[in-house]
């Protein structure tokens, strides 16, 4: 019998070796969609999440309307929805979603809330859903109706297609369409900023997005979901990620 050159035998035994030492690739969940999801939830557990289940969480930050659309196009595993089924829906129409939509699940595995803010200068300190209401709808245009000083409202809102935005139409305006005056930012945290620069401004969005530069208004408390959304029911994996971010934080 031939014996294998003594080159060979130890590059063969220098492969197996490198290969025993690296670690097996780790399975991929593919999330996209709301960024209020990422801040809220995804976000300060994902390190939790992926340690607990072995997967590794690729996340995909925009809106849910863009997230419900990469869902139905087979990009991820799961939508992330801060609003409403039927909100989201109407998000991915305002994003361009032509095609007839699937038989989709949602699955809430957490709550989070929705807040207005003001420029911290601004003297009106509380306001009704009603008041909020004409406010967006441009029924209400000067804050001196509302016992603030002599300035026109100026009303930032979330993109068209983001479940915030679709959320606060839904519950607050009856469904009732924004005035045309309002300005859709590009992204959900620049309602903060933008509200930040301007003693005139008003603005919906996560909590989780509030900081410094602003003041919440009282009101009565706006709470939503936040969810993942499937196209049918959830994989066994992706089942196994969702229960480990239900429990996140107990």
């Amino acid at each position: 019998m031939k014996e294998m050159p003594i080159y060979g035998g130890v590059i063969l035994g220098a492969a197996l070796a490198l290969c025993q030492l690296q670690p097996a690739l780790a399975e991929e969940v593919k999330l996209c969609g709301a960024a209020s999801v990422v801040t809220d939830l995804v976000a300060p557990n994902q390190a939790a999440v992926e340690k607990a289940t072995g997967y590794k969480l690729v996340v995909d930050k925009s809106n849910a309307g863009k997230g419900m659309i990469d869902l139905i196009d087979g990009n991820c595993d799961a939508a992330m929805a801060s609003a409403s089924l039927e909100a989201t829906v109407a998000g991915a129409r305002a994003a361009g979603l032509a095609k007839p939509v699937p038989e989709l699940q949602m699955h809430v595995l957490a709550k989070s809330e929705v807040v207005f803010v003001v420029h911290p200068s601004n003297p009106v300190r509380k306001l009704t859903w009603e008041e909020i209401r004409d406010i967006h709808t441009g029924k209400l245009t000067n804050w001196k109706e509302l016992g603030g000083e002599d300035l026109p409202i100026t009303v930032y809102t979330d993109a068209k297609a983001s479940a915030t935005r679709g959320l606060i139409k839904q519950v607050v305006m009856g469904n009732s369409e924004y005035a045309a005056s309002a300005k859709a930012v590009d992204f959900v945290k620049q309602v903060n900023d933008k509200v930040g620069e301007d003693q005139s401004g008003i603005g919906g969005l996560g909590v989780g997005f509030v900081d410094a530069k602003t003041r919440k208004v009282e009101t009565k408390k706006i709470e939503r979901p936040l969810a993942f959304v499937t196209v049918g029911a959830p994989t066994v994996k992706l089942k196994r990620v969702m229960d480990r971010f239900r429990t996140a934080g107990k």
